[in-house]
């Protein structure tokens, strides 16, 4: 099975990203929004994921959704930019994730970004092992049942490979298009 291709993300996005979103489980929808988003979700939502005051990707196989990435600047924190993803089930657990990130963490680093915000619930194990092992100089605080880490902005030598791969894959796609 070919890797997803990963590319801009626009307001041409908003069916096939509610689409995925829909068939998430709900514990998928919870790790990443630790709230009810609807079935299908709000199209404000849904616009402030793919027009974010930063940038975002999505990854598609076969003029499907499979996964989403962004970063937004964080309000009255100069220079810190927020990074969140969310995988479609059956493609968690396959690096598309981390994928994903290092492209949002190098592009928010290239605009500007000094500091990275990681806003993870405590109980998903998978996120919190991947920021610590990527990011282990970053501080955690705790509100609640959510962990927020503070990073200084830098893309990790383990995501290197998987930027320059999906960097090629998005040329690559962009020229035959």
């Amino acid at each position: 099975m070919r890797s997803p291709a990963v590319r801009r993300a626009g307001e041409a996005d908003l069916d096939a990203l509610s689409l995925m979103l829909t068939g998430l489980s709900d514990l998928s929808l919870y790790f990443r929004f630790q709230a009810g988003v609807g079935r299908p979700p709000r199209p404000a939502l849904l616009l402030r994921m793919l027009c974010p005051n930063g940038a975002s990707w999505v990854a598609d196989r076969d003029d499907e959704v499979v996964g989403h990435a962004m970063w937004a600047w964080v309000a009255g924190s100069p220079g810190t930019a927020e990074l969140a993803a969310v995988i479609s089930d059956a493609e968690q657990h396959r690096g598309l994730g981390v994928r994903m990130l290092a492209i949002a963490a190098a592009d928010a680093i290239a605009a500007g970004a000094t500091h990275f915000l990681f806003v993870v619930s405590s109980a998903n194990d998978a996120s919190l092992r991947m920021v610590r092992r990527r990011w282990p100089d970053a501080t955690v605080e705790r509100d609640g049942a959510l962990l927020m880490f503070h990073a200084p902005a830098r893309v990790p030598a383990q995501m290197s490979q998987a930027r320059s791969m999906a960097v090629t894959s998005t040329s690559a796609a962009a020229a035959v298009s």
